[in-house]
């Protein structure tokens, strides 16, 4: 299985950016006491490939994605 996919926004950040948005995630589940991630694993769509959500895919206008 792959570690990640070209068409996703959170793939292709640079370990930097990886670093900022893991640590600002973390936070956000720590003060929610764990109900956003519950919401966000629950409710949202999320990539077979790399399991990051699929909102933050590129698509093309029809619809179909990049890939």
């Amino acid at each position: 299985m792959a570690t990640g996919c070209r068409d996703c926004a959170t793939c292709t950040k640079s370990g930097l950016g990886k670093l900022v948005q893991k640590t600002a995630v973390g936070l956000m589940y720590l003060c929610t006491v764990g109900i956003a991630y519950v919401l966000k694993r629950g409710l949202r769509r999320h990539c077979p490939q790399c399991g990051h959500l699929l909102s933050h895919h590129a698509r093309r206008a029809d619809g179909s994605f990049r890939d």
